[in-house]
């Protein structure tokens, strides 16, 4: 952690702050390096990976990836969703710079050596990271559903019923640095490996990206809060708050699924496909089932949750 900010601070900082104020022992100087490395590097990373999941999954790939519930011309929702993030971002970065800057001065429980606790204690603290941050996620998003919370914090990104990738880091700063901070808390509470932390913040971002394009990979994986998982989430809006896994959806009574994809391997499919698959297909390969309820769900409910033109278009298939 603690090179990157000097690498900013070289490459960056040297070049707007006069030189007398330079100096890595220069509180303000520190700060502002690490404010920049957050703000800079949060906004690159979002936009970069969220272009490139758009290009590779609703351009080069329209035909196969192109989700049935978006228009065809994206152009003012990506507008907004970026416009959004960017003006969100670098002032979410802010509430960030202490966090960073505790752990590279050794208040946190990172750690740079392996031998301090052994490699069977750095892998058990994978699962245990994404248990942990998962579960506070879980409760921070749900309270951002609550009222004027909702209302003043996090409705900004619920803006589109339906998301693209650009979706992913649409939040108002307040709410993304909520649902941030969990990582950060991690470390000051638990032992991680400063690679492990790293990597986590690369897989975090992606996996946000990830679930907000509409496209599944998980299949059947019915413990992973999946891209079909959280597309629910936008579409019926007080379910599947979690960020990695069904669990606390689960014990919280907040879990749902629409459709469950239980015969074949699941493709890339979009979340509504599932609802068209399941219509056009023999009833013997498919079956809809409510996990929360264990009942067979009602497809014409189902109908009635998408929107008009949606509905129509399968409506008119069923015919």
């Amino acid at each position: 952690m603690e090179w990157s900010v000097r690498l900013t601070q070289q490459y960056l900082v040297d070049v707007i702050v006069p030189y007398e104020y330079r100096s890595e022992a220069f509180l303000p100087t520190e700060l502002f390096s690490i404010w920049l490395l957050l703000a800079t590097g949060g906004v690159f990373f979002y936009f970069f990976f969220a272009s490139l999941s758009y290009f590779v999954s609703f351009v080069w790939n329209k035909e196969q990836y192109y989700p049935q519930t978006l228009k065809q011309n994206l152009d003012d929702q990506i507008s907004v969703e970026t416009g959004i993030a960017f003006r969100n971002l670098p002032i979410m970065a802010i509430f960030f710079v202490p966090f960073l800057y505790g752990t590279i001065h050794g208040y946190s429980r990172m750690y740079y050596n392996v031998d301090d606790y052994g490699w069977g204690y750095l892998l058990a603290s994978i699962p245990f990271f994404f248990f942990f941050t998962d579960f506070m996620i879980y409760w921070n998003h749900r309270i951002l559903h609550q009222g004027l919370i909702y209302k003043y914090i996090h409705k900004p990104h619920h803006t589109y019923r339906f998301t693209t990738p650009y979706s992913s880091h649409a939040f108002h700063f307040l709410d993304g640095w909520g649902q941030g901070v969990p990582y950060y808390i991690f470390c000051f509470l638990f032992p991680f490996h400063h690679v492990l932390f790293m990597a986590s913040f690369i897989f975090v971002n992606m996996w946000t990206i990830s679930i907000h394009d509409q496209i599944d990979f998980t299949g059947q994986l019915d413990f992973v809060n999946s891209t079909d998982h959280h597309t629910v989430h936008h579409v019926d809006f007080n379910y599947n708050y979690g960020q990695y896994f069904t669990l606390w959806d689960r014990l919280g009574g907040s879990y749902k699924v629409l459709f469950h994809f239980l015969t074949h391997p699941s493709p890339r499919l979009t979340s509504f496909s599932f609802l068209r698959v399941f219509l056009n297909s023999p009833k013997t390969s498919y079956q809809t089932h409510d996990f929360v309820t264990g009942a067979k769900l009602n497809i014409d409910k189902l109908l009635n949750r998408m929107g008009r033109k949606e509905r129509e278009e399968i409506l008119a298939e069923r015919s």
